[in-house]
């Protein structure tokens, strides 16, 4: 039996100002996803029109080409690596569409729900005096320090993570894999528990595995 996949759902408390920063990231995620959406709508349009059949456009995860400090100045106040990561999520979930595993990526609207995922570069976890964990978000340069969150449990400390905003509230969640037998796995009624309540997106990440890399801000 292989490791098993355990999906980590955690209630964030950020500051006013916290809030304020994390709104423009999402709002900078959301940007490039759509910006990416944009650009292979335009190549496939174009690969249709003069492409011979049966050949397509190039696909990657470029973002500079959408960075301007003239057009789009708020990018160079986001950390490099939460953009980089929105263009990863955009790529990734484009291959599982052409592999047939899920729809093609579609813009993603101005809603009061958001999301940023991070990878190593732009988080960790401190353990205080107290024993307990801190969680300090973004780079040394560029981060909103510690992110108050309270943890109902025993966790790893995971590769990436998403923080998400729903419905005016805020949360911290993250998948790992663990060395858990079927047997040692919650029951039924446990795990019904644990996802009710949660997005379809957080659902379709932590169940199907599907990476959707959802960022909707409440502002650009």
């Amino acid at each position: 039996m292989g490791d098993l996949l355990t999906g980590i759902r955690f209630r964030a408390n950020p500051t006013s100002y916290q809030k304020l920063v994390l709104s423009q990231w999402m709002g900078c995620a959301r940007s490039i996803w759509n910006a990416k959406v944009d650009e292979e709508k335009y190549f496939r349009t174009f690969a249709r029109k003069y492409y011979p059949t049966g050949t397509y456009a190039p696909i990657d995860q470029k973002t500079s080409q959408f960075k301007s400090k003239e057009l789009t100045p708020w990018l160079y106040q986001c950390p490099s690596q939460i953009i980089r990561n929105s263009a990863v999520n955009w790529y990734q979930t484009y291959q599982k569409f052409m592999k047939g595993i899920c729809g093609r990526p579609k813009r993603k609207p101005k809603t009061d729900r958001g999301s940023i995922y991070l990878t190593r570069e732009v988080f960790r976890f401190d353990r205080c005096e107290d024993g307990n964990l801190r969680l300090f978000i973004g780079t040394k340069t560029n981060n909103i320090g510690y992110l108050s969150f309270k943890a109902h449990g025993k966790f790893e400390i995971p590769n990436s993570l998403y923080v998400r905003k729903e419905r005016g509230q805020y949360y911290v969640s993250f998948c790992y894999e663990d060395g858990n037998s079927e047997e040692e796995l919650p029951s039924n009624a446990e795990h019904l528990s644990f996802l009710q309540g949660s997005t379809r997106e957080y659902l379709e990440e932590n169940t199907i595995g599907v990476d959707r890399g959802v960022a909707i801000p409440v502002h650009a």
